[in-house]
């Protein structure tokens, strides 16, 4: 097989289309660049959107995390006064038993 020659082909132009003048050139270009603006306009309300939205949600996460510590702080607070009267009621009953008489066994009875 022989190699083939490439060549570039001329686009042919359609017929009964006339060159675009500089007026309607100029024209295309200030639709585009208004349609750029409003592009432009649109993805910044966007962000700003979307900038709001996500403050609004790391709001309610810091809101939920400070109670959830909060919460914390309370359990922290009643577990250590449920020791600290545990260690009271322990050393209180090791002095009522230390104080009272020795039980020999016998029940006593009081006549009543």
């Amino acid at each position: 097989m022989a190699a083939r020659k490439r060549t570039t082909r001329r686009r042919r132009r359609k017929p009964g289309r006339p060159a675009p003048t500089a007026q309607a050139l100029a024209r295309t270009v200030r639709r585009l660049e208004r349609q750029l603006a409003e592009a432009a306009a649109a993805i910044a309300a966007w962000r700003t959107k979307h900038e709001r939205a996500l403050a609004a949600v790391r709001r309610a996460a810091n809101r939920k995390l400070a109670v959830a510590v909060q919460e914390l702080a309370q359990l922290r607070h009643h577990e250590a006064r449920a020791a600290a009267l545990e260690r009271l009621l322990s050393e209180r009953s090791a002095a009522a038993r230390a104080a009272s008489p020795e039980d020999d066994g016998h029940a006593t009875r009081t006549a009543g």
